[in-house]
């Protein structure tokens, strides 16, 4: 099901793509979502991991935009250049703007980790998303927003995805 068919007052997690679809203006319906969720039309989650991912992410993607980064492994690569990181700042007006929609900050608990670990084995899932789908459970939501597939593997949750993803040519 596509984001626009999240009803109303749901409560929903957020994955990263998402964010990062919205904040890179290649879709509009993340974007609706994210604003459904500013106007307290749904609930939405933002675990802390996620918040973090989502980051780091526009911090590559600036240091990428002003060309001052190209290697395979750009993340490696800035490391090793902490002055361009000082200079990087379009990142953090994003984070601001993020933080400031009102989506409810979630952290990971102990029990996220052991309860992720049999989800891998149950449904082949990586470590990143498997702790966001055991932080689903424990929370007891059911809906998720998310571009990626392999979450509709897993039983007992609603996947709702952008199905208007522009990619830059």
């Amino acid at each position: 099901m596509n984001l626009n068919q999240i009803p109303a007052n749901e409560v929903v997690l957020i994955d990263a793509n998402i964010f990062i679809y919205a904040i890179q203006q290649l879709s509009q319906q993340c974007k609706r979502l994210l604003l459904r969720c500013a106007d307290e039309e749904l609930i939405g989650v933002l675990p802390i991991p996620v918040l973090a991912e989502v980051m780091h992410q526009l911090m590559l993607a600036e240091a990428r935009d002003n060309g001052w980064i190209h290697a395979a492994n750009p993340a490696k690569q800035l490391s090793r250049q902490p002055e361009i990181v000082q200079k990087l700042s379009r990142y953090e007006d994003c984070i601001r703007d993020l933080l400031a929609l009102g989506l409810r900050l979630e952290p990971l608990g102990a029990e996220d980790f052991t309860t992720a670990m049999n989800l891998q084995r149950r449904f082949g899932l990586l470590t990143n998303d498997s702790l966001l789908v055991a932080m689903m459970q424990r929370l007891r939501i059911t809906s998720l927003a998310s571009a990626d597939q392999m979450f509709s593997r897993v039983q007992g949750i609603m996947v709702y995805g952008p199905d208007d993803i522009r990619m830059e040519l």
